[in-house]
């Protein structure tokens, strides 16, 4: 999401400025850049982390007090920010799509869909500088930044650690055990975990992503299959079949798809909560619905598959099974209510 900014008070600095900002979580050296809607002459630009309610990522400012700033409202990746405004300083020209593509070069891991961004990146700065950038030492600003804002309503996400511990650019800290951050080792256990439980029901999230006209590999997807993982983690599987809880998790996926659009679309920043909650049983009967046709489909196919005896199932049963266990598994629609609330109200 791009977004056009600019400072009222242009008496004061622009450095005395982007200080005073409360969303601007750091400043980086500035830097001399041709800016697409700025002119044919280089200017003096000031890239940023910027960590505001409705959007994180990099920022760049002028001495007009103009500015752009892409990001998203999740995740909060910091470390991935830091990283653009490091490589935005080696870009000579800056067009809209610069600052969006260099947050993504900045990632330790990008989605396929994502990597055309890194590659135009590297094409611009070449990939030695892009290396050189991807192998910096995470500063320990930003990594008490990341910290810090535990405590926030905005917390930024402490994945990214994770990832920068094992890649060798964070050197492990006692704190980080508190944040429920793990060492290396761990995380291989975990990630093992996750490859191995997904494998194991690949079939059925093949057949689900199928029924519900998903690719396979999807970012949507991957949602579903985290959701799936928690559910095992959480033992479901000693209570109901295997179809069903990638049934349930196709349910909570959609509400999780469903909660980050309410964040990033503009009409929904000021949505009453009455209006939400509507919102929200619409997409969860939506949701529910789909997966409860894909169970009694996929029944009737292999009625031996999932159960020891025969069991059939109607719709209505289907649905009806699947909206208990989301009460049994996940928050009322109150907390998610009341989460979308305070959120728009920062």
């Amino acid at each position: 999401m791009l977004i056009s900014i600019k400072f009222g008070d242009i008496m004061k600095s622009i450095e005395m400025r982007l200080h005073q900002d409360e969303d601007i979580a750091f400043i980086n050296k500035p830097f001399v850049a041709v800016v697409e809607d700025k002119g044919e002459k280089p200017i003096e630009c000031y890239p940023v982390i910027y960590n505001a309610p409705f959007t994180c990522g990099i920022g760049i400012f002028y001495e007009d007090g103009d500015g752009k700033v892409w990001g998203l409202t999740a995740p909060r990746d910091l470390i991935a920010s830091w990283r653009a405004t490091e490589i935005i300083q080696h870009i000579t020209h800056i067009k809209d799509d610069t600052l969006c593509h260099a947050y993504y070069a900045g990632k330790r891991n990008v989605h396929v869909t994502e990597q055309y961004m890194v590659d135009e990146i590297i094409a611009t700065i070449g990939k030695e500088k892009h290396d050189q950038i991807m192998n910096m030492a995470i500063p320990e600003v930003i990594i008490q930044i990341i910290i810090d804002g535990q405590d926030t309503k905005i917390s930024p996400s402490l994945k990214q650690i994770n990832d920068e511990l094992r890649a060798g650019t964070i050197v492990w800290k006692p704190e980080f055990s508190n944040l429920g951050i793990e060492q290396p080792e761990e995380g291989d256990e975990q990630k093992k975990f996750f490859q191995d439980t997904v494998a194991q029901y690949e079939v059925l999230l093949a057949s689900y992503a199928k029924h519900v006209s998903l690719p396979r590999k999807s970012i949507y997807m991957e949602i579903i299959e985290a959701t799936l993982v928690d559910l095992i983690e959480r033992n479901i599987k000693q209570s109901y079949a295997d179809d069903v809880i990638v049934a349930l998790a196709g349910v909570v996926g959609s509400l999780k798809n469903f909660e980050v659009t309410t964040m990033l679309i503009p009409s929904y920043c000021t949505i009453s909560l009455s209006d939400y909650k509507y919102q929200f049983e619409v997409e969860k009967y939506s949701a529910i619905k789909k997966s409860a046709e894909w169970i009694v489909k996929t029944r009737s196919i292999s009625p031996f598959l999932f159960w020891k005896k025969k069991h059939c199932i109607t719709k209505n049963e289907a649905c009806n099974l699947l909206e208990g266990i989301f009460t049994e598994y996940f928050s009322p629609p109150e907390e998610w209510q009341e989460k979308m609330s305070e959120a728009s109200s920062i």
